[in-house]
């Protein structure tokens, strides 16, 4: 049986890959330092993404609209503040020109 869960998963399936071949060509061309650790904490962050939206969603088809709207608002704050102070932590570790 093919449920919208299903759906869901397979438009994310869709969309991580090539995010993944754009997030390598982005970091080469903005000549960023990045390591595993950082690709590391870059993936964290993506996963809580998706696992936010999803969970919000699941709890709107539940029926708790309310309820999924206040947690997206909430995961919502908490993924900008941790996406900003991730993007502050690739940009300071930037290469310098010369090398």
């Amino acid at each position: 049986m093919f449920t919208t869960s299903m759906l869901l998963m397979l438009i994310i399936g869709l969309v991580t890959v090539p995010l993944i071949i754009g997030a390598v060509t982005l970091a080469k061309d903005m000549r960023l330092k990045m390591n595993w650790w950082k690709w590391t904490l870059s993936g964290l962050w993506y996963s809580f993404l998706i696992f936010s939206v999803y969970l919000c969603f699941t709890f709107m088809g539940e029926g708790e609209v309310a309820a999924g709207w206040k947690m997206l608002l909430f995961l919502g704050v908490i993924l900008i503040v941790l996406g900003v102070g991730l993007i502050r932590l690739l940009l300071a570790g930037r290469m310098s020109e010369e090398n």
